[in-house]
């Protein structure tokens, strides 16, 4: 019997490897279909559930295809050693778990989480009364379980957050729902792109908007584009952000007549 090695047990499950090929696969087929299947313009389907965080004032858990996300809110807490506001602050955290992505991420923040952290604040804050909040600071806890596709986690986590803060009580002019879209070599707009789809993008863009304000909170683009892509892959974003609505409005009206 070798005493060095390390038995796995019997019901393991083989880890998952990255495709070396999935650079070089293509995302489009002679239809446009991708590679689940699914239209050029279509976003995959949305799971929205609120409550997950007993122990905060709001939490909200969101499933977009293969993105999981999590959000906890809490507060207001007032600000006893800072100095007098008469508006409120808004603290955002985001953050990638060490499993949630293909090359194991560290404990520590990276430069992308603290771009992500203060987009969330740029995103939110617009919808957020914080002038009814005086010396006072609403924390918001974001953190990625399963990520495919950078871009849109992001929009999962701005959703997911107004869902969290909406959960908790605090007074806002509208929901903030968000939505992403992948630009291709050939200029095609793929909305809600996947990781693989992303492996082979030129550019991306990641749209905060207000549904019922007709606002957009927050723009994030990135990558090369032409200014007509730009525009219409705008146009899209908002016409995504009205359909994600929708869910974010049933999801709150269930946790109403769950509390009731």
């Amino acid at each position: 019997m070798d005493r060095k090695r390390v038995n796995g047990p019997e019901a393991s499950v083989a880890p998952l490897l990255k495709n070396a090929n999935q650079e070089h696969t293509p995302i489009l087929n002679k239809e446009n279909k991708r590679l689940d299947n699914r239209g050029i313009e279509d976003i995959r389907p949305v799971f929205l559930k609120t409550g997950l965080v007993s122990q905060a004032s709001g939490s909200a858990y969101i499933e977009v295809g293969n993105t999981k996300v999590t959000c906890a809110v809490y507060g207001p807490r007032q600000l006893k050693k800072a100095a007098f506001s008469r508006n409120g602050t808004l603290n955002c955290d985001f953050k990638f778990a060490t499993f949630s992505c293909t090359k194991r991420r560290g404990q520590m923040k990276d430069a992308e989480e603290k771009e992500f952290s203060q987009v969330l604040v740029q995103a939110l804050s617009p919808a957020v009364r914080l002038e009814l909040l005086p010396k006072s600071a609403v924390d918001i806890y974001v953190s990625v379980l399963e990520n495919d596709g950078t871009s849109s986690c992001l929009a999962a986590a701005i959703i997911a957050s107004s869902v969290a803060l909406a959960d908790a009580g605090i007074e806002m002019l509208d929901q903030v729902t968000a939505c992403s879209t992948v630009f291709t070599k050939n200029q095609h707009i793929l909305m809600d792109g996947t990781e693989k789809e992303e492996a082979q993008k030129e550019g991306s863009l990641v749209l905060s908007y207000m549904p019922s304000l007709n606002e957009v909170t927050h723009i994030l683009q990135a990558g090369q584009s032409d200014s007509a892509v730009t525009s219409k892959a705008i146009e899209q974003c908002v016409d995504g952000c009205s359909k994600i609505y929708s869910v974010m409005s049933t999801s709150l009206l269930q946790s109403v007549e769950g509390k009731a």
